[in-house]
C-alpha cells in the first residue's frame, strides 16, 4: 500500500479496501494493538519496539504511514526533553483513529490487548518508559478508549437466556462472566476464536469453575461454539525431535528404536571372569558381555528392565523391539526406562505422542442476536 491518505479514493469500497489494507498490514497492526494494550496508551517508539518483533526502523516507518493517515500522532511532554533516558514523543490515536477502529471493531479488542500487556514482563528500560510521565490525550480519545464495566444493558438479554436455560448448574454465574468476556473482546462468529488455556490470561476473568466446565456449558445452549483448527484430527509429535511428524511415523519410531537399541548396546562392558570360569595358565581372561549378564548384585540394566517389561529372556530383548508395531514397542520401552529409578533414558530417543489440536471457542450468531 502506498503511503498516500486511505481516504482518498474512488468511492466507499475504494475507500473501504484502502482502509483495510491500512489496518491489516502486519507492523501497523501490531503498532495499533499495542497502542490500545498500553495502560496509557501512549506508548514510545522503544515501547513498541520491545514489545515487537520487528526492527526499529520498520517500526518508525509504519509509525509514519499511521501518523500520514491520521490514525495516530505523535504527543509531546516536553519536560521529559531533559531528563535522561526517558522519552519525551509518545504515539496515541488521534479522533479520527478512534472513529476509523471503531467502525471496523479494532477497539472491541481493548480487553485482549491490555491483557496480553499486562501479561508481558518488561525489561528495565521498558518498564522506565512505562513509568515515565507523559502528555493527556484528547478527551474524545480517552473517552473511546475506557472500558466501561458498568454498563450492562445490552448483555442483559444474553445473560437472560444463559440462566433461564443452565440455571440448575452450579457455575451459571461464571458462565455469564465468560459469556460476557467473549463479548467485550469481540471473539465473534466471524473471529478465530481461542483455546480454552488461554481463556483466564486473554480475557483477564476471575471464575471459580474450570474453564472447560463453563465453556462446555455455553456450548450446550449455543452461546459458544466450539471449532477445530484447520488440519489433521491428530498429530503425531516426536519427543525426539520435539517436532510433528505426521507422514512418518514408522520411520521416526524406527530411529528411535535403533537409537535406544544403540544404547541398550553401550551397556556392554568389559568384565573380569571369576577365577573358577577364567582358564589359569595365562592371564587373567576379560569377555565383553552384556551388563544384564553379571548383574547380580550391581543393579538393573536397560536390557533387564525392559525384559522383565515385555516378559521375556533378556537376551531377546532387541529381537522384541525389532517386532511388533514399531510405535508401541518404542513408546512402552521409554514409559518403562522412564518410570525407573535405576537407569536414565537417552536424549537420542524418545516416545511418539498423539495429541489433538486444541479447540478454539467464539460466540455464535445466536449469542450476537440476543446482545443486538
Amino acid at each position: 500500500m502506498s503511503d498516500t491518505s486511505a481516504a482518498t479514493g474512488d468511492g466507499p469500497f475504494e475507500e473501504q479496501r484502502q482502509i483495510y489494507d491500512l489496518l491489516s498490514q502486519e507492523t501497523r497492526h501490531l503498532i495499533l494493538q499495542f497502542i490500545l494494550g498500553h495502560p496509557e496508551h501512549l506508548p514510545s517508539l522503544d515501547e513498541l519496539a520491545y514489545m515487537m518483533p520487528k526492527n526499529k526502523a520498520a517500526i518508525r516507518d509504519q509509525v509514519e504511514v499511521l501518523r500520514d493517515n491520521d490514525i495516530i500522532d505523535c504527543y509531546q511532554h516536553p519536560p521529559n526533553e531533559d531528563a535522561r533516558d526517558l522519552p519525551s514523543q509518545f504515539y496515541g490515536l488521534t479522533e479520527h483513529g478512534v472513529e476509523i477502529l471503531y467502525e471496523y471493531k479494532y477497539l472491541r479488542g481493548l480487553p485482549v490487548a491490555r491483557a496480553l500487556y499486562d501479561n508481558t514482563r518488561l525489561s528495565e528500560k521498558a518498564q522506565r518508559h512505562r513509568d515515565a510521565s507523559r502528555p493527556e490525550l484528547p478527551d474524545a480519545v480517552l473517552d473511546a478508549l475506557t472500558i466501561d464495566a458498568g454498563d450492562d444493558t445490552e448483555f442483559d438479554r444474553l445473560e437472560q437466556y444463559i440462566r433461564e436455560r443452565n440455571e440448575s448448574t452450579h457455575s451459571v454465574d461464571d458462565q455469564v462472566t465468560v459469556a460476557k468476556a467473549f463479548y467485550n473482546a469481540g471473539i465473534d462468529s466471524e473471529a478465530e476464536g481461542i483455546k480454552r488455556a488461554e481463556l483466564i490470561d486473554s480475557l483477564a476473568v476471575d471464575i471459580e469453575y474450570q474453564p472447560r466446565t463453563v465453556l462446555n456449558h455455553l456450548v450446550d445452549i449455543g452461546i459458544l461454539a466450539q471449532t477445530a483448527p484447520p488440519g489433521p484430527d491428530v498429530f503425531a509429535i516426536s519427543e525426539r525431535l520435539d517436532d510433528i511428524v505426521n507422514g512418518q511415523v514408522t520411520e521416526e519410531a524406527e530411529a528411535n528404536l535403533n537409537a535406544l537399541i544403540a544404547h541398550i548396546d553401550d551397556e556392554l562392558q568389559v568384565t573380569a571372569l571369576s577365577e573358577d570360569a577364567a582358564e589359569q595358565d595365562g592371564p587373567q581372561a576379560r569377555v565383553s558381555a552384556p551388563s544384564v549378564a553379571v548383574a547380580d548384585g550391581a543393579g538393573r540394566t536397560i536390557r533387564s528392565i525392559l525384559a522383565a517389561e515385555f516378559g521375556i529372556e533378556p537376551e531377546q530383548t532387541i529381537e522384541y523391539l525389532r517386532s511388533g508395531d514399531p510405535v508401541e514397542r518404542l513408546n512402552t520401552a521409554v514409559e518403562a526406562i522412564e518410570s525407573s529409578e535405576e537407569v536414565t533414558k537417552s536424549e537420542d530417543y524418545g516416545q511418539i505422542v498423539f495429541v489433538r489440536p486444541a479447540y478454539r471457542y467464539r460466540l455464535t450468531e445466536q449469542a450476537i442476536d440476543l446482545v443486538s
